[in-house]
């Protein structure tokens, strides 16, 4: 029986390590009441990190729902900004494709990520929903 407990506390203890240490790019953990909506959404903005500089000027971007093998496309647009933000459906996966180009390189850029809501009524006061998610690292790394 204290195999088993042992067993159970591990694997949780585990488990929750694993969730909190994830690669996400924002802290699940951390609420900031300041970002509240007082309605529950259902759409917000997806943000994309691009390099944009003197080596790679404008980025085509192609946001796909669902993965990209799937190729249904909901949206194309050229980024001309290190951030570019879609207004988009929350709880949605979203793939997003970048093309770099300079000179006779091209460099093919994808990420992926989901919208999610949480209601934070009770760490901030009633009525307060919080968007996490749908933030895509595209940026070209040294």
């Amino acid at each position: 029986m204290k195999f088993k407990f042992r067993y159970i506390i591990i694997t949780l203890s585990l488990l929750a390590m694993i969730k909190t240490m994830s690669c996400e790019p924002e802290n699940w953990m951390m609420i900031d009441c300041n970002e509240c909506f007082s309605y529950k959404p259902d759409s917000a903005n997806l943000i994309v990190y691009l390099t944009i500089d003197s080596d790679y000027g404008p980025v085509p971007l192609t946001f796909f729902k669902g993965k990209y093998e799937e190729g249904v496309i909901d949206w194309q647009d050229t980024a001309t900004t290190t951030e570019f933000r879609l207004y988009s459906e929350i709880g949605q996966l979203y793939t997003v494709k970048a093309i770099y180009s300079t000179g006779d390189e091209t460099i093919i850029a994808f990420d992926a990520d989901r919208m999610t809501k949480y209601n934070a009524g009770e760490e901030c006061g009633n009525p307060c929903y919080i968007v996490k998610g749908g933030v895509f690292d595209l940026r070209i790394k040294d």
